[in-house]
């Protein structure tokens, strides 16, 4: 048992010597930053998680039908939206939340439970016929139109969704060419419309560049362009006198008149066309209360011009009888000179020969 005790006593000992030459040769150090580096790993895990889903919050708006002022926002500003259509609780789409980061400072991110009632009654999918059966039901709403789904082929990838939404929510300078695209483009609309008259000559990149920030500033306005050269508008009377290569602008808007109803309004822009003249006119005329607009009694219509005729040249006047007396009298005395000096000639000319013929006797030899 002594041996035993002895025994037990060396193994004690023993494994006291196994643990100082572990600490010694720094193999507890190793395990440890083994240790370590996993939990930074997993710690970086829960950090990532934390932030990615911190900023998805910021960068998405949850949007509450009770919430009168973001819904108006939504879907009454002109601002560009991409809405999800997904409850508080849904987990995003992957393909959404990348997209939402490729469209981050374009256009507003948005999620909405779609299954709410408007203060019609009607569901968001049922008011804007909505397909709920398109997983990931996504749609974007901008510059004051009706809102647009996106489609299975631009949900597969987030870059496709990315792009087409930029595509749906542009603003675009519509050229019109006929009352009917006038109409439809621009007059028929419940927002304000602008038109450019624009001259023969194109528009100049620095105009279109500029044109283009005009209409982000102004979302909720349409803008439509037609051509002045070969285009009559009915209303251009009301347009200042210009240069073949001047751009004029009109702003056209539904106001309600003196008996209560509703009227289109148009007003002309009577400065240059310039970047900073064109905003402050429609920054200044958009209110309600701006003054200076004509009522419209008849409808505005947009016909082409008639084509110039060239002159036909005209005849030369007919000369006085007179004049035609005369030169005929001319003619005919210079006709008659002429016939006579040849009968002249003619008589002296066999004279002559008889004059030749009569010199030339023929003698008799005999009478020699």
């Amino acid at each position: 048992m002594a041996r035993g005790g002895k025994g037990g006593g060396g193994g004690g000992a023993s494994n006291a010597k196994e643990l100082k030459m572990f600490m010694q040769h720094r193999m507890w150090r190793d395990h440890w930053l083994a240790l370590s580096a996993v939990g930074s790993i997993i710690v970086a895990l829960f950090a990532g998680f934390f932030i990615q889903f911190s900023y998805s919050e910021t960068r998405m708006h949850l949007i509450h039908l009770d919430d009168a002022a973001l819904v108006r926002r939504v879907f009454k500003s002109g601002e560009p939206w991409v809405v999800l259509c997904a409850n508080a609780d849904s987990v995003i789409p992957e393909v959404f939340d990348k997209a939402s980061e490729r469209l981050l400072g374009k256009v507003q991110i948005g999620v909405l439970d779609c299954n709410d009632r408007l203060p019609s009654g009607k569901s968001v999918y049922d008011k804007f016929s909505i397909r709920r059966d398109i997983t990931p039901t996504v749609f974007t709403v901008a510059n004051g139109e009706k809102p647009k789904q996106l489609f299975l082929n631009y949900l597969q990838k987030s870059k496709a969704l990315a792009a087409q939404a930029l595509v749906q929510t542009a603003k675009e300078l519509h050229e019109v060419q006929t009352t009917g695209q006038l109409q439809d483009k621009c007059l028929s609309k419940a927002n304000p419309c602008m038109l450019v008259f624009r001259g023969p000559k194109k528009f100049e990149p620095f105009q279109k560049k500029w044109l283009r920030e005009l209409m982000h500033s102004h979302r909720h306005v349409k803008f439509v362009w037609a051509d002045a050269s070969i285009l009559k508008l009915s209303v251009e009377s009301l347009l200042p006198k210009a240069s073949a290569f001047d751009a004029r602008v009109l702003l056209f808007q539904k106001r309600k008149g003196d008996n209560g109803a509703l009227a289109l309004h148009v007003k002309a822009h009577t400065s240059y066309f310039e970047q900073l003249a064109v905003d402050q006119f429609v920054s200044e005329n958009l209110p309600v209360t701006a003054e200076g607009f004509k009522a419209l009694t008849k409808p505005v219509t947009l016909k082409r011009r008639p084509k110039k005729v060239p002159k036909a040249p005209e005849p030369a006047p007919a000369k006085a009888a007179a004049d035609v007396e005369r030169q005929a009298r001319e003619r005919m005395e210079e006709e008659s000179k002429v016939h006579f000096a040849e009968s002249v000639d003619d008589d002296s000319e066999d004279t002559v020969v008889d004059d030749i013929h009569e010199d030339d006797e023929v003698l008799d030899l005999d009478e020699l």
